[in-house]
């Protein structure tokens, strides 16, 4: 039997679960969630139904993208559907979401590819009034933040890619996330997915 390839394939990742700078590999990769067992929350308003309504992404913006307690059905072309796992979680007063890629689909969506590493993503979650912004962390930012030893957090260096993988433990990446979730350059709106509750998939 054939040896399977353990190089990192990294296409990028959503999504973070997720934007164009996603696909020139600019998405955090970790090999570890973002967050610990204990900081995991419930977020029943967005379970459900969501049309992504603002996004430099076109993949998955014309069907309802389907959101539940621990996972993210994303739909993909000719009617097939990917599926991340997702967990929300709270630090301080804010609330983020750690995905990492599900088992994959018969036709590959694009954004299942974005996660074929797997590594986890992070994002910060800002809710509205019948509406939720999804917003990665910003690669670059990191990247420079790292660089000049603004962020000293423990990682490898990937040469094929140009980028970090880092092997931060959970914790480590919750007092990263207290100290930097307000920064708007770490999470800037530019990058935000925006959806908007699906008339048909109101609870």
């Amino acid at each position: 039997m054939k040896k399977r390839s353990v190089k990192i394939r990294f296409v990028s990742v959503f999504l973070p679960l997720l934007i164009v700078s996603m696909l020139a590999g600019c998405v955090v990769h970790s090999i570890n969630p973002f967050c610990t067992g204990d900081l995991i929350t419930d977020m029943p308003a967005l379970y459900g139904q969501w049309m992504l309504r603002e996004s430099v992404f076109k993949e998955g913006t014309d069907k309802p993208w389907t959101f539940s307690k621990d996972s993210i059905i994303i739909p993909g072309i000719k009617g097939a559907s990917a599926t991340l796992s997702a967990r929300f979680f709270r630090v301080n007063d804010m609330v983020f979401l750690d995905t990492i890629a599900a088992d994959p689909q018969e036709d590959v969506s694009l954004w299942w590819t974005l996660h074929v590493s797997p590594m986890h993503a992070v994002s910060k979650v800002v809710v509205g009034d019948n509406m939720f912004r999804v917003i990665p962390l910003d690669a670059s930012w990191m990247e420079e933040s790292v660089k000049n030893k603004k962020v000293a957090l423990p990682s490898v260096w990937h040469e094929e890619q140009k980028m970090h993988l880092f092997t931060a433990s959970s914790a480590e990446w919750v007092e990263f996330l207290k100290k930097y979730g307000n920064d708007p350059d770490a999470f800037p709106e530019k990058d935000a997915f925006v959806f908007v509750k699906h008339s048909a998939g109101m609870q």
